[in-house]
Order: C-alpha cells, then structure tokens, then sequence
C-alpha cells in the first residue's frame, strides 16, 4: 500500500489583517455596509435556530447613533438577560412571523427600486439613440419616431416639466419687466433656467453627432 503524501504548510489559519480605517468616510461606509450584513446574520440565526439574539451597535460619529436588531425584540431580549421571565410561546410565534414578514417586505422593496432603475437606465439609453438618429445633443430635439412605447410616456413627462420651467420663467420675466429690472438680469436667469433642465433626463448634452 502506497503511503498517503501529507501536503506541505502547516494547515488552514486564520490570518487577522483587520485594522482601524483610517479615512472617516471610507470607515463610515464600512460601518453602514458591516452593519446590515450583521443585522441579517443575526436575524437568520433566529430564524434558523429559534433563538433570540439582539444586536446593538453605536457609530463612532460626532452624534454616536445607536441601531439596533434584536428577535423577536431588543427589549425582550434585555428582559430576558435582566431575569425576567421569558415570553409565551405564542408571543415568540407571532413576533417571529412578523419579523419574517418585514424582512420579505424589505427585500421586495429592494427587488423594485433595482428593478425601477433598470427601467430609467433602459429609457435614457433609448433617448440616446433617438438623440443620434436626430444628429442633436439636446435631449428635448429627440427624434420621437425612434422613441418605442417604453420612452415615450417618459419622454412626453419630461417635456411637460420642461413647459411648465419655461412658463415659470416667462412669468418671472414678465413681472421683473413690470417691476423695472434690467432685460439682462432677467434673461440672465431664463437661460440658467433652460440650461438646468438639460439633465432632466440625467442624459449629458456635451454628446456628439451620429
């Protein structure tokens, strides 16, 4: 019997690299993200185990925030650790549901707005194409015949704003012309208003011809 080869090295280690960041934003979004993902390790182990856990956590801010999870509830939990008798069974089934039910809610919430942004992101790639076939830069000069049923009812919204910003600034125009102010002024801010709505639909009117 051929003799089985041990490998080399000494074994699987853990190694701890973790080290204060040093950046205070760089730490703050690390907080935000480390702290959901500890929120939802400890409410699977709730949920898997049948256990009680509480989490709470305090921000290293100015302010010191404090978030907290706990299941079926941080105050329960705290009554449990101070002595207190536990819940009924029928409270621990009741919170544990509801707390199940939150949390497919929040990620059903999550599943549309992804979903919502991908929808704006397709329409915008859309008036693009319309804003090429109509050689232009200016998103509102589109060619509307290559607009598909998906841009268009977003396209006809952001002209409607558009009308009513420019409406605004005619009336504006007008009662500064009846209060005496300078053409220039007024014009002035009409074009600062026309050259604000350019990002209506967050499309950059700096690009080129087709």
């Amino acid at each position: 019997m051929v003799p089985r080869r041990q490998r080399g090295g000494t074994g699987r280690k853990r190694i701890d690299t973790a080290r204060l960041i040093q950046d205070p934003a760089a730490r703050q979004v690390a907080f935000s993200k480390r702290r959901n993902t500890l929120f939802n390790m400890a409410g699977d182990i709730s949920a898997l185990c049948g256990v009680h856990t509480a989490v709470v956590v305090f921000s290293s801010s100015a302010r010191g925030n404090c978030y907290a999870f706990g299941s079926p509830s941080v105050d329960a939990v705290l009554q449990r650790l101070d002595g207190a008798a536990p819940p009924a069974v029928e409270e621990e089934e009741d919170a544990a549901a509801t707390l199940m039910a939150l949390r497919k809610e929040l990620e059903d919430t999550k599943a549309r707005v992804e979903a919502e942004k991908a929808r704006i992101k397709a329409v915008e790639a859309g008036v693009k194409q319309a804003m090429v076939a109509a050689r232009t830069p200016m998103w509102w000069e589109a060619d509307v015949n290559a607009l598909g049923a998906a841009e268009l009812p977003e396209f006809e919204a952001a002209l409607c704003r558009l009308r009513d910003a420019v409406v605004r600034h005619a009336d504006s125009l007008h009662a500064a012309d009846q209060n005496g102010a300078s053409f220039t002024a007024t014009t002035g801010r009409v074009d600062e208003a026309l050259h604000a709505d350019h990002t209506l639909f967050s499309i950059s009117t700096t690009s080129g011809h087709g």
